[in-house]
């Protein structure tokens, strides 16, 4: 009876013909289009939103295309990240968190050859203590063979089915409270406007940054709503409820036509209003029902956080009574070096100490 292949045997073997390529003008075109064909990409791993997320912050992306027999077969946004001088790369984060995009999610031998690739990747540059991989399957990271994972609760996405949950149906289970709520501001006189002008849009601004700094939140600054608006005219939406000049808020929502999502991603709230109106129910129903009209499959409210996943959280409860489910996003923490491992190992260990 033969002996079986030695590991690094079988990985040589089970690894031909894959290629790592780190993104750049030559196979850009390759990486929209998987990303634009996988029912798992989004208009936030698009190119385009890469350079708007870069034009407005400091931050150094790393992307990288997985090739197999020259398809693309997985895509990886990463950012460099530092942790206690630690060199590493983490899932680009602007405004979501970004999953790695992958054809099979069940292929060890693929995200195995990518870890190994990324190591040795960024010549004349101080190694790789980590990696940091964010996937949709949480199966994807159980499968890779060779590594230490620290799993970590992160985040992931609230969303409303619109092919199980019609507007309608989503009116009828809504609380009596909240539906008075909504139609509070209809019969206040208040209306729905989209943003058609610059002065408009700072109209937008003033009171999405009040809201910012209300809840201390990462603010970003208007030229990157000038730029949004310049450069996806055709896929964003920005509205303002209002009654004549008094503003109540306004929502920015995506629309990834490829995909058929809506996604809510920055919010602008009237914070002097009185404690009766709560804009930002109204804003939520008008956003899904324009959604379902335009024949979108799916309304994401954006990043939800697992530490908030509760009833004592009046955002999470609101999108739980507009049908919103929880989906997540499973990330590991991955050492490449023996001295980070440990250091990961002694961090929990007296976190859990304290914990107790």
């Amino acid at each position: 009876m033969p002996e079986a292949d030695p590991p690094e045997h079988r990985y040589r073997l089970d690894s031909a013909g894959y290629r790592l390529e780190q993104l750049n003008t030559e196979n850009a075109s390759s990486w929209d289009q998987f990303n634009t064909s996988s029912p798992e990409g989004s208009i936030f791993h698009s190119l385009k939103w890469k350079q708007l997320a870069e034009k407005c912050s400091d931050i150094s992306c790393q992307y990288f295309l997985l090739f197999k027999d020259d398809e693309v077969v997985g895509l990886f946004p990463f950012i460099d990240h530092t942790i206690h001088t630690f060199r590493g790369l983490i899932p680009a984060n602007n405004p979501m968190s970004l999953h790695a995009v992958l054809k099979d999610d069940n292929d060890p031998c693929a995200m195995q050859y990518v870890l190994r690739e990324l190591q040795n990747f960024l010549p004349n540059r101080k190694k790789l203590s980590f990696i940091s991989v964010s996937t949709l399957h949480k199966e994807t990271l159980d499968a890779i063979p060779g590594y230490r994972q620290f799993p970590y609760a992160g985040d992931g996405d609230m969303v409303i089915d619109l092919t199980e949950s019609c507007p309608e149906a989503i009116w009828n289970s809504l609380s009596s409270p909240r539906r008075k709520t909504i139609r509070r501001f209809d019969k206040q006189g208040y209306g729905i406007t989209e943003v058609r002008s610059e002065d408009d849009l700072k109209i937008f601004y003033h009171y999405y940054e009040a809201n910012i700094r209300h809840i201390g939140g990462t603010l970003q600054p208007f030229s990157h709503f000038a730029d949004l608006r310049n450069s996806l005219s055709d896929d964003i939406r920005i509205t303002l409820l209002s009654k004549g000049p008094l503003v109540a808020g306004g929502l920015l929502q995506l629309q990834d036509k490829p995909q058929r999502t809506v996604y809510s991603v920055y919010l602008a709230l009237n914070r002097e209003l009185p404690a009766k109106f709560s804009p930002t129910y109204y804003l939520d129903w008008e956003a899904i029902t324009w959604a379902w009209e335009h024949n979108c499959e799916k309304f994401s409210f954006g990043t939800e956080y697992l530490n908030d996943l509760n009833e004592s959280n009046p955002r999470y409860r609101l999108k739980r009574a507009f049908g919103g489910q929880f989906k997540p996003v499973y990330t590991s923490l991955i050492p490449l070096t023996r001295l980070f491992s440990m250091g990961v190992k002694y961090t929990r260990l007296l976190r859990n100490r304290r914990g107790h």
